[in-house]
């Protein structure tokens, strides 16, 4: 192909409209710092087409191109300089490069075309040291010494240019990069300096005997995320470590320089800690729920930071203070510092006492209008009792009256009350008509065949102070609630159950003077009388009564004049004939009748504040019950029951080491009744008979122990005192003790 000369050139620079300046060929006298020999140019265009100043190079350097066809755009050169035709062609590949195309190699020609494209397609590559820097792209293979590709990568990638291509392959230890060669030559001299045999890693594996693997890799790996391991931070290198628990051990991947350094903070850390001195404690609780004290604890404000007078006046506990519980076990775990422990300690422990309970009886009964039913009580209303100590708050609610409220009662009027209705306390037994009762139970009996009243329900219950008790007797009930007939004429009816019964739901409140606050709720609910045929339409009437009272142990609340009415409705007829159409109401008779009755409450609180006084209400109920209660309860009692006779034991075992002797008899007495073959009650009972000096009866258990012949006289007691010895031995040495000190006497 015939080539254009520079000066055909020029004439089509001038054709195309572009301001172009002529190149100046080199002088006749070349300056100093030029080589003879070489042809020297200067280049000076200004927004020429980028086509264009490829022809030029093409003609300048005698290459041949094929431009690709998204090669486009205008190009301006600044060269004030002349440059020599060697380096005309490296301006010409950072024209290029400047521009987003570059130059691959196709044989004898050269393809110019997109960088983004260039990186695959046929560009040279290059191993070890790369050529002189150029702007033409080329893919340069970079082996690696003791770095990995992967993180030398990490490295480099921000480095690279968006059209450049970073490959780590880590087989072979090394790093395939496609980029100019000007940039390669960069990014070689940045491989050179962390190519370096520090960053070699080793692999240690290190034993734990005290501490856990899981909290020392997390120290560990806290110190190296930190730098903390390195004054020379920009030289650390990264440390991996990795718990094995199976073993307790570490695996650390590192430098050797940096696996030592982990060594000695291991050892520092791997040691047996100080029992009692961490900051996890477990309190055990001993009356308090643990799911709820927590919510207490959890709800105490927390310390704030900073100093002054708002820091003075902060709670102890901080924010990093951790209460769980645990159920199981009814215990506290927290997780605290020693010095906030103990505010807590103080606070649980003022928390966690014995709750005292109450044992509430209670009376629900009818009685008709008609009969006389007056109740002695003492009327609080708008005044107090006797003794000074009574007060009462309450509310009532009936059938049809909207709610009464005697709350205005207690600054001395007198409240005019509803009509019938009657609240009261009475002090020193039930006065009803006249007559005394000593408590519920003799109301109770007198009344119970009594016609013209009807005891509806007496509840009694046993509950914690501040727990509400709750007692439901009833039955349910079917509600008719739709009738429908088929087109098969077949007849389907829904029904629903409802609750027909009698609730009372009483809180007890007790104060530190043991005065009670009982919170009742009465409700009682009665279907109305009627014709069978209205069985499953029935009507109820519901009574209620809601009221607040303070009293004292023992006393009766009376709640009465709760007046209902039953209307009912009763057919009487000769049979067959009152059936006959039209003519049957000849043979019958219709008579309705209209009953009406006051309801009366009693409620008997009695508070437990030990178990002595639950053995009394549970002593006073069993006198209460008829003969054939009574008996059924000797019965019981004449079954062996081991477990609790070993638990009786266990009980009087704790007294008898605080040295609380009467009542740990009770205890071990107590044991043999529930089984009289128990020979650790035996022993332990001789124990207390010989501190009572009663050496008889101390000889008569401990020969017990000795007949009973079972395997149990062969276990170790738990006594420490005992120095582990069999009953049996225990039994025969204080027989021969006793014995000899009888005769030493003598």
């Amino acid at each position: 192909m015939k080539r254009m000369t520079v000066p055909a050139l020029l004439v089509l620079i001038g054709i195309f409209g572009f301001s172009v300046a002529q190149p100046i060929l080199a002088a006749e006298t070349p300056p100093a710092s030029e080589t003879a020999g070489e042809r020297y140019i200067t280049i000076d265009f200004e927004n020429v087409d980028i086509r264009v100043f490829i022809k030029y190079i093409s003609e300048l350097t005698g290459k041949n191109f094929i431009i690709d066809k998204t090669v486009q755009g205008n190009v301006t050169i600044v060269s004030p300089t002349r440059i020599s035709e060697s380096d005309a062609y490296r301006v010409f590949e950072s024209v290029l490069e400047v521009n987003g195309f570059t130059t691959v190699k196709a044989g004898a020609v050269t393809k110019i075309l997109p960088s983004s494209e260039a990186r695959s397609k046929n560009v040279d590559t290059v191993i070890g040291e790369s050529a002189e820097p150029e702007d033409r792209m080329v893919t340069q293979l970079i082996p690696l010494k003791y770095s990995s590709p992967e993180e030398v990568k990490k490295i480099l990638t921000p480095l690279v240019s968006k059209t450049s291509v970073i490959v780590a392959h880590t087989d072979s230890g090394m790093l395939i990069l496609t980029d100019t060669l000007a940039n390669i030559q960069r990014l070689l001299a940045i491989i050179e300096a962390i190519d370096v045999e520090y960053f070699q890693e080793d692999i240690a594996v290190i034993p734990l005997e005290h501490a856990s693997a899981a909290s020392v890799t997390k120290v560990i790996t806290g110190i190296y995320q930190q730098g903390g391991a390195r004054k020379d931070a920009q030289q650390a290198s990264p440390v991996k470590v990795v718990p094995y628990e199976r073993i307790n051990a570490l695996v650390v991947v590192a430098s050797t320089a940096d696996i030592e350094r982990v060594k000695s903070v291991v050892a520092m850390l791997d040691k047996e800690a100080e029992r009692g001195e961490g900051n996890i404690h477990v309190y055990p609780l001993q009356n308090a729920t643990a799911a709820e004290l927590i919510k207490v604890l959890t709800d105490l404000p927390e310390k704030q930071e900073g100093g002054g007078e708002s820091a003075a006046k902060a709670p102890a506990i901080s924010k990093d203070v951790k209460i769980s519980a645990d159920i199981e076990t009814n215990s506290l775990v927290i997780t605290a510092p020693k010095e906030e422990y103990l505010v807590l300690e103080d606070v649980i422990r003022k928390l966690d006492i014995p709750r005292r309970m109450v044992y509430l009886e209670a009376l629900i009964l009818e009685v008709d209008t008609d009969k006389t039913f007056n109740v002695g009580v003492q009327w609080i209303g708008g005044g107090v009792f006797d003794d000074g100590t009574g007060q009462l708050v309450t509310g009532f609610s009936g059938n049809t009256d909207p709610p009464y409220n005697l709350i205005g009662g207690i600054d001395g009027t007198d409240p005019s009350l509803p009509n019938g209705f009657s609240l009261g306390v009475l002090k020193q037994g039930i006065q009803i008509g006249g007559v005394t009762f000593p408590n519920i139970a003799a109301v109770l009996n007198a009344y119970k065949s009594d016609g013209s009243i009807n005891i509806i329900s007496t509840p009694q219950i046993l509950t914690t102070d501040n727990k509400k008790a709750e007692i439901s007797v009833g039955e349910n009930v079917p509600y008719i609630t739709s009738q429908n007939t088929t087109a098969a004429n077949q007849d389907y009816t829904q029904y629903e159950y409802k609750d027909v019964s009698t609730k009372l739901t009483i809180t007890p409140h007790i104060n530190q003077a043991d005065t009670l606050r009982l919170e009742i709720q009465t409700e009682v609910i009665k279907i109305k009388g009627g014709d069978q045929a209205d069985q499953f339409r029935p009507t109820t009437f519901k009574r209620t009564a809601d009221t607040t009272v303070i009293l004292n142990d023992t006393d009766t609340v009376v709640i009465g004049g709760i007046i209902g009415q039953d209307l009912g409705e009763s057919v009487y007829g000769i049979p067959l004939l009152s059936d006959i159409p039209l003519l049957g109401h000849l043979f019958k008779t219709t008579s309705e009748t209209n009953v009406r009755t006051n309801m009366f409450i009693f409620i008997t609180p009695h508070i437990i504040r030990n178990p002595a006084d639950l053995s009394a209400v549970t002593l006073r109920k069993e006198d209460e019950m008829s003969p054939e209660g009574k008996q059924l309860i000797e019965k019981s009692r004449q079954v062996i029951n081991p477990a609790h006779s070993m638990s009786l034991n266990d009980q009087g075992f704790e007294k008898m080491q605080k040295n609380n002797y009467p009542q740990a008899k009770e205890y071990f007495l107590k044991a043999l009744e529930n089984d009289p073959g128990n020979p650790f009650a035996m022993l332990n009972l001789g124990v207390v008979y010989e501190r009572e000096g009663n050496t008889a009866e101390a000889i008569r258990m401990y020969q017990a122990v000795i007949a009973t012949g079972t395997a149990k006289v062969a276990v170790i007691a738990s006594d420490a005192g005992h120095n582990g010895k069999p009953l049996l031995q225990i039994a025969r040495e204080n027989i021969e003790k006793l014995l000899e000190g009888s005769k030493s006497r003598q």
